[in-house]
């Protein structure tokens, strides 16, 4: 296992501190914006403790703050727009046969615009597993990545290429998500855990709205507001604190035959043993 501290867009490495031999399902981590190789791999080190399992870490990778969110605001416009055409691959027929996966993934990059290297990383994982388990635990920006990844397994193996992916948005920005994602399309599912004074949160048009009145709009997740962090701020949009509060970790851990009761110190002692996996480089 590699268990490295990536430096590549796009790059692909697994997380396993426990050594746990559990091959399925597959377990993805998708970092949001702004964080560096090491703080990606310390999260990934951090879930793979907290579910027991493998976590692959797809990176990626910041280029600054102002970099970063010109690349937020293409996958966001990507998202949205791609929305449009996604009931029309519900029950759709696959263009790709299994057979022909790995030969397709070799030339997807000519076949499709897709300029984020992270979305080309994980839709290539979750196209060659597809016919696999899989779970996404997604970020911030690492749910427009995550989702548009999506977007393309739909349009690729119609509404069926989701029925066995289920993703877990942690503070999602996203506009969007393919309608065979959902349960009711006989897809994967989804679940949604935000602060509702996250200020990335509220880009999801869903979010907003529950933050006006119209919560009706909300899928199913855990959405609470964080104490003393004011009205809206970008201070309860930490990965670790999502993590620490929501009802994330219950939920995966139960979906995974895990018992669902945990402490702090549970979480504690796994946040030292990932950081002392990965320490500070010296100075």
């Amino acid at each position: 296992m590699s268990q490295k501290v990536p430096s590549i867009d796009g790059d692909v490495n697994e997380f396993n501190l426990a050594g746990s031999p559990a091959a399925a399902p597959l377990v993805y981590f998708v970092n949001g914006i702004n964080t560096t190789g090491l703080v990606h791999a310390r999260t990934a080190a951090y879930l793979s403790l907290l579910i027991e399992r493998p976590v692959w870490g797809v990176y990626n990778k910041t280029d600054g703050m102002a970099l970063d969110l010109a690349q937020c605001l293409a996958d966001y416009a990507q998202n949205a727009t791609a929305r449009l055409g996604s009931s029309n691959n519900l029950n759709k027929p696959a263009k790709v046969p299994d057979s022909k996966i790995p030969e397709f993934l070799s030339t997807v990059e000519k076949k499709y615009t897709v300029w984020n290297k992270a979305t080309v990383a994980l839709f290539k994982k979750l196209a060659f597993n597809k016919g696999k388990r899989q779970l996404v635990i997604a970020h911030s920006q690492g749910n427009l990545i995550t989702s548009n990844a999506l977007f393309v397994m739909e349009d690729v193996f119609g509404s069926a290429g989701l029925q066995n992916i289920r993703v877990y948005s942690l503070a999602s920005p996203s506009p969007a998500w393919p309608v065979g994602l959902r349960h009711t399309n006989g897809g994967g599912g989804r679940q949604d855990n935000a602060f509702m004074n996250d200020m990335v949160a509220l880009l999801r048009p869903h979010n907003l709205a529950a933050k006006v009145g119209a919560g009706q709009l909300q899928n199913a997740g855990d959405f609470r507001t964080l104490a003393g962090a004011g009205a809206v701020s970008l201070a309860p949009h930490d990965a670790n604190k999502i993590i620490a509060t929501l009802n994330f970790l219950k939920t995966i851990r139960g979906e995974l035959g895990l018992s669902k009761d945990f402490t702090d110190e549970f979480l504690k002692k796994s946040a030292a043993i990932a950081d002392k996996a990965f320490p500070e480089p010296k100075k």
